[in-house]
C-alpha cells in the first residue's frame, strides 16, 4: 500500500502522509481524493481534494482547490463515484 501514499507539506511546512483513494478525471481535470494517515488508532473521515496542476507539463503537481465551487463539484463527484462502487 505504500504506493498510495504521498507526503505533503501544510501551510506551517509541516510534512503529512495522505492514502490516495481515488484518482478521477472530472470537467477536464485530473483530481486526487487523499486521506490523512494517522497514528495506530487514530482515525479520520476527512477527505482533501486536490488537482493536478498540469501549468509545467515537465513538472505537474497537486495543488489545492482554491475556488470554492469548483471544490464542492469535484467532492460532490468522488462521492459520486464512491456510492456507485458501492453499488
Amino acid at each position: 500500500m505504500e504506493e498510495n501514499i504521498n507526503m505533503l507539506e501544510d501551510e506551517n511546512g509541516n510534512e503529512l502522509k495522505f492514502e490516495v483513494i481515488d484518482v478521477y478525471e472530472f470537467n477536464d481535470e485530473t483530481y486526487f481524493a487523499l486521506v490523512e494517515v494517522l497514528d495506530e488508532g487514530e482515525e479520520t473521515d476527512e477527505v482533501v481534494i486536490m488537482k493536478v496542476d498540469n501549468t509545467d507539463e515537465e513538472n505537474p503537481e497537486l495543488v489545492m482547490v482554491e475556488d470554492e465551487t469548483e471544490l464542492e463539484e469535484a467532492f460532490n463527484e468522488f462521492v459520486r463515484r464512491d456510492t456507485e462502487d458501492i453499488e
